[in-house]
C-alpha cells in the first residue's frame, strides 16, 4: 500500500468514458470489480484505441518491464493494474511477483512486490485472459476443464495460493504436468510428508489473566457492540471468552488443543488473536484464516507478531519463521506482509489498529463508518465556547433549556458531535426535542443564542476536516463508491461537501498537499505547540495533541496509521518534513517518570510503504527522555512540574538543543542530590 505515494502525471480520463472503453473490450476474465486480460503487445487492435495508447504511455513514462503481461481495468474508477506473472505461459498456474497500479486521475501509484514470499497468490482459468483465436486458448481451456471435472475449482478458497493448491492437489491424487492433468504417481514424494521434528504448538498458549492487548483494543474502539455475540477462534485458556462473557456478550470459542470438543460458531465478531505466527504450514495459515473470516458475520480481529518484536534469547531459523528453544514455531510478519495476506486471502481490506492488530469488516458500509470513526475529534463544546469568548449570561426570562436541561445538553451534544442536525435515527429524542423548542432549527437557534454563532461554525469546520481526513485517507487504497457508504456517512457528505465528488476532488488536493515538504512546513506555521527541530527537519508532539493538528498534518500521520495502526498508542509522533517518514515512540511511563526510558521505536517510511520496528533492550542501555515538555501543549497539567524539573537540567549546563533523547541510563551520571536520578 502506498501513502503518500509516488505519482505520474495523471492521465485525465472521463470515468463514463473509461468504463465505456473497458465494457467494450472483446475479451477477458470478467469479475465484478474488474476485467483481466493478456495485454496483446504488437496486437494491439483488439484494444479499444484510447486504452491502446494510455498503456502503451503508462509503460513507456514509468519504464513497465515486459514481465507485466496482464492488465487490469477496474470498473469502479480509472485505473490500470499492471500484473507481472514471469512463467505465464510455462508454468500451468503462474505466481505473482509484483503489481503496479495507476490512478489515470490522480496519477497515484501503488507497487505490491510477492517476490520471495513462502505462499504467493497464482492463477487458474489462463484461457480467459486470452482472445478466443490465442493459439494457446485451447490447451489452457483443455486444463480447465480437467480442473472443474475433477472438482478442483470448486474450494475457491483453497486454490488461490500456491501451497494451497498443492495441497489438494496431493489430496486428490493428482498433478499438473505440461497443462495436463494427470494421476500422481506412487513412486512419487508425496508433498506433505513433513521433513522437519512436530512442532510443539499448545505450548504458545498464555494463561492470561487480563484481557489480551487486541480484544482490549477491540473493545476500547467500540466494536463490540451492545448484543453482539464474539467467537474466539483459537482461544487457548479461554481468558478472552470468560472477560467478555462478564462483560454480558454471548461468548463461546475453539482450540485445536485446549477446546477441540466444543464447537466452531458463527459470531458478530470473531478473534483470531495469535494464532498466524504459530502455524509453521503457510498453506494452513491460509486454510485457518479463511475458516475464521467463514464464521464471522460483521467482523474479524486479527493479530500477530511483527518483524522486529523477537524477544527470545535462543531461536534458529525454521521455514519462514523460527525455533524456540521450547521448540514452538513464531513466525514474525513483514506488516506488508500481513496485510496483503489478509486481504489476499479475504478479498477485503484489512484495518491496521495497532502493531500487529487488524480489523477485517464483513461489509464496506462498517468499514468506512469505522473509518470515518477514527477520524472524528472529541468536542467539548461548552469549554470551546469559553475559549472562543462567547459563553453567555442565562437570560432573565424563562426559556425552554430551564425545562428541558438533561434533554437540550444531550440533544447539543450530538449537533455538535455531527456538525449538522441529526435525523431520527441518529437521535433518539429527537420528538421530545421538537416538543420542547417547537421544531429542531428553533432548538439549534436557542444553542446560538446561548453560546454564539462561532461556537457552532467552529464545530462544524472540525467535523468539516474530519471528513475531509477520512475521505482523503480512503484514497489511499481505493475508490469507494457512494453507495458502498452508511447513511450517516452520505448524509454528512452532501451536508458538508454538496457532494461525494466534491469531497474527493478536495481530498486529493489535500493528499498531494501532503506530499509537498514546503506545505508541511507551512501547516505548521501559527501551531503553538509541538517541538520543531529545524536543523533535522523533524515536528514532533505527544499523543494528545494529534486531534489539534491542521489537517494536512492529520492526513500525513494518517497514512502512517494506514501501515502501523493506532497512532495514539504511541507516546510521542515525529514527524519527518523533508523525507515522507513518521516515527511513533513509546516511552516507559512518559507522564509518571521524569526521564523516561525509550522502549519502542516504529519508524515508517511512506514513499517505500516500509515499517520497521526497533525494540530498545530493557537495563542502563536505555535512551533517557530529557525536556519533556516539548512535545506537550501549555496547558497540560503536568507543564509546570516538567518545566521544574527542565530548569534544573539547564542549571547543569544541559540544553535542549544538544542532549535530546541520545543519553543512556548508564551515561546519566548527575551530581547526586541535583535530580532524581
Amino acid at each position: 500500500m502506498t501513502c503518500l505515494p509516488q505519482t505520474a502525471n495523471p492521465i485525465h480520463v472521463n470515468a463514463t468514458e473509461f468504463r465505456s472503453l473497458v465494457d467494450a473490450l472483446p475479451y477477458g476474465k470478467r469479475l465484478p470489480g474488474a476485467i483481466y486480460l493478456l495485454d496483446p503487445g504488437s496486437a494491439y487492435d483488439d484494444l479499444p484505441a484510447k486504452l491502446r495508447v494510455t498503456v502503451a504511455e503508462l509503460r513507456k513514462r514509468l519504464d513497465i518491464g515486459p514481465d507485466f503481461k496482464l492488465l487490469k481495468f477496474h470498473t469502479a474508477s480509472p485505473k490500470i493494474s499492471f500484473l507481472a506473472y514471469p512463467a505465464f505461459d510455462k508454468d500451468p498456474h503462474p505466481a505473482l511477483a509484483e503489481s503496479i497500479i495507476i490512478d489515470l486521475v490522480t496519477g497515484k501509484i501503488r507497487r505490491d512486490d510477492y517476490r520471495g514470499r513462502e505462499n504467493p497468490p497464482i492463477l487458474h482459468r489462463k484461457e480467459t485472459f486470452l482472445p478466443a483465436t490465442d493459439p494457446r486458448h485451447a490447451k489452457f481451456a483443455r486444463l480447465t476443464r480437467e480442473e472443474e471435472k475433477a472438482g478442483l475449482l470448486d474450494e475457491t478458497s483453497r486454490i488461490g495460493f500456491r501451497l494451497n493448491w498443492d495441497r489438494l492437489l496431493a489430496d486428490r491424487g493428482l498433478r499438473v504436468k505440461g497443462h495436463r492433468l494427470v494421476p500422481v504417481d506412487i513412486t512419487e514424494p508425496d508433498p506433505r510428508t513433513p521433513s522437519a521434528p512436530r512442532i510443539d504448538r499448545h505450548k504458545t498458549a498464555l494463561v492470561r489473566r487480563e484481557i489480551s492487548k487486541p480484544v482490549k483494543t477491540l473493545l476500547e474502539l467500540g466494536q463490540l457492540r451492545r448484543g453482539e455475540s464474539f467467537f474466539d477462534y483459537g482461544c487457548g485458556h479461554g481468558g478472552d471468552i470468560e472477560a467478555i462473557a462478564k462483560l454480558g456478550h454471548s461468548a463461546h470459542g475453539w482450540d485445536p488443543v485446549h477446546a477441540p470438543d466444543q464447537p466452531k460458531q458463527t459470531a458478530d465478531v470473531v478473534n483470531l488473536g495469535f494464532v498466524l505466527n504459530v502455524i509453521e504450514d503457510p498453506a494452513e495459515r491460509v486454510e485457518a484464516l479463511v475458516d475464521a473470516w467463514k464464521h464471522a458475520r460483521r467482523l474479524l480481529l486479527v493479530s500477530t507478531l511483527i518483524a522486529g518484536q523477537e524477544a527470545y534469547d535462543d531461536i534458529r531459523p525454521f521455514g519462514d519463521g523460527v525455533l524456540t528453544r521450547r521448540n514452538t514455531f513464531q513466525k514474525f510478519f513483514d506488516p506488508a506482509e500481513i496485510q496483503s495476506l489478509l486481504e489476499d486471502s479475504l478479498q477485503a481490506e484489512a484495518v491496521p489498529v495497532g502493531l500487529g492488530i487488524y480489523l477485517v469488516f464483513r461489509h464496506s458500509a462498517d468499514l468506512h463508518d469505522f473509518l470515518a470513526s477514527r477520524s472524528r475529534r472529541f468536542i467539548d463544546w461548552e469549554s470551546l465556547s469559553r475559549k472562543l469568548g462567547l459563553l453567555r449570561a442565562l437570560k432573565s426570562k424563562v426559556d425552554p433549556y430551564e425545562t428541558h436541561r438533561e434533554l437540550l445538553d444531550v440533544f447539543w451534544e450530538r449537533v455538535l458531535e455531527l456538525g449538522r442536525l441529526p435525523r431520527d435515527d441518529e437521535f433518539e429524542r429527537l420528538a421530545e426535542v421538537r416538543q420542547a423548542c417547537g421544531s429542531l432549527p428553533k432548538a439549534l437557534q436557542l444553542f446560538i443564542d446561548r453560546f454564539g454563532e462561532p461556537t457552532f461554525a467552529a464545530a462544524r469546520q472540525r467535523r468539516k476536516e474530519d471528513l475531509l481526513v477520512f475521505v482523503a485517507a480512503a484514497q489511499l487504497r481505493r475508490k469507494i463508491p457512494f453507495n458502498h457508504l452508511s447513511d450517516r456517512l452520505q448524509r454528512d457528505l452532501r451536508s458538508f461537501f454538496g457532494s461525494y465528488a466534491n469531497a474527493e476532488e478536495k481530498a486529493r488536493d489535500l493528499m498531494f498537499a501532503a506530499g509537498d515538504e514546503d506545505e508541511l512546513e507551512l501547516a505548521l506555521q501559527g501551531l503553538d505547540f509541538g517541538h520543531l527541530d529545524p536543523k533535522e527537519g523533524h515536528f514532533t508532539i505527544h499523543r494528545s495533541l494529534l486531534d489539534e493538528l491542521p489537517a494536512l498534518l492529520r492526513v500525513y500521520v494518517e497514512c502512517g496509521a494506514r501501515l502501523y495502526g493506532d497512532p495514539r498508542a504511541a507516546d510521542l509522533i515525529k514527524i519527518h518534513l523533508h523525507s515522507r517518514k513518521l516515527t511513533f515512540t513509546h516511552y516507559d511511563d512518559f507522564e509518571g517518570k521524569p526521564l523516561p526510558e525509550l522502549t519502542l521505536r516504529i519508524k515508517i517510511d511512506l514513499k517505500r510503504r516500509f515499517v520497521t520496528v526497533f525494540e530498545d533492550p530493557t537495563g542502563p542501555k536505555r535512551q533517557l527522555l530529557f525536556f519533556k515538555e516539548r512535545f506537550l501543549a501549555a496547558d497540560h497539567p503536568q507543564r509546570a512540574k516538567m518545566d521544574r524539573f527542565s530548569a534544573k537540567l539547564r542549571k547543569l549546563g544541559l540544553r535542549e538543543d544538544t542532549i535530546g533523547h541520545g543519553m543512556t541510563r548508564e551515561a546519566w551520571e548527575p551530581p547526586q542530590g541535583s535530580v532524581p536520578p
